[in-house]
């Protein structure tokens, strides 16, 4: 009976949802590589598997609003703590609320992307060492974040706020981030900011401004990125700075691309500076299917001047 009548909940309460649509997206890597966190530094299969469901709806009075969750994922490559890709938002004419696995503010300007197609080499993680979720902390990373953006025209505007992450028992470590960009055409600039409160889990505590700009012009494409940091007292890095610069070229189905990315922070071995340079490939099959790879020199937190590589294969569904 219980089943009956909860059956009967169900079907009365889904019959006011009419406007309400549910649709389901998928993407999957698989391959070889070798990005330097093994001990033996050995080749390892790589191998990650996405399901994503989105559901929008709209109330009667034109708000928007709707939820992204990515769930029945795997990968081989996993760390202890990782967002679990679930967000919720509201939208109207005066922006878009989102709560959850969202984008910090300062990276919106302009994030890079990485060389390798499969989990990436790690060679964007140098250029952004001070800025968005590099900036937060392995603790920080988890669903505790709170985004605002508007954007009106050419003009994008984003404010974002880390809010009790994980692990914090006073709120320490939480921060906000700012992120403005203009676009023309198809080209961009942009300036984000965020700042960092100090706490056991966070890598970076102190405020960092960063300088964005890029665009496509025909075959080519181009990201640069300069951030300046300030740090607080009890920040494990000090003040410094980085760099990064992503080039593409696509002819037909196939894309070459090339990075390079430095930064002031220091490998705790060989106090040597973080620094990355890497180069890809990635051709299109087809049908949501790519052949991607790529290789990098990778010098940062837990990697000295090594060497690391990836190639497979890359679906979207």
């Amino acid at each position: 009976m219980k089943k009956v009548l909860l059956a009967s909940s169900v079907l009365a309460l889904s019959a006011g949802f009419a406007s309400a649509e549910i649709t389901f997206s998928g993407s999957a890597v698989m391959g070889v590589g070798d990005n330097g966190d093994s001990l033996d530094n050995s080749a390892r299969s790589v191998m990650e598997t996405y399901l994503t469901a989105t559901a929008s709806g709209e109330t009667d009075t034109g708000l928007s609003f709707g939820l992204e969750s990515t769930f029945a994922t795997y990968t081989t490559d996993d760390e202890e703590f990782t967002d679990d890709g679930t967000s919720v938002f509201i939208s109207g004419a005066w922006g878009k609320l989102s709560m959850g696995d969202v984008t910090e503010a300062d990276e919106m300007p302009g994030s890079f992307s990485d060389i390798g197609g499969l989990s990436g080499l790690g060679v964007d993680d140098v250029a952004e060492t001070y800025t968005g979720d590099e900036a937060a902390g392995e603790f920080d990373r988890e669903s505790h974040d709170v985004n605002y953006t508007y954007s009106g025209g050419a003009l994008t505007a984003a404010i974002s706020a880390q809010i009790g992450a994980q692990g914090d028992l006073d709120g320490e470590g939480d921060g906000y981030a700012l992120g403005l960009k203009y676009s023309f055409g198809d080209a961009y600039v942009g300036i984000g900011y965020n700042d960092d409160g100090v706490d056991a889990y966070t890598d970076v505590a102190g405020s960092a401004t960063t300088l964005y700009a890029g665009g496509t012009f025909g075959a080519f494409g181009v990201k640069a990125m300069y951030t300046d940091f300030s740090a607080d007292t009890g920040s494990i890095l000090p003040d410094g700075e980085a760099f990064g610069l992503h080039v593409s070229y696509t002819v037909e189905a196939l894309t070459l691309m090339a990075q390079y990315a430095q930064s002031d922070a220091e490998n705790p071995v060989s106090f040597e500076n973080y620094e990355a340079f890497g180069v890809g490939a990635a051709y299109d099959l087809g049908g949501g299917a790519s052949v991607v790879g790529g290789v990098a020199q990778i010098t940062d937190w837990d990697r000295d001047d090594e060497t690391v590589w990836e190639a497979g294969f890359s679906f979207s569904f």
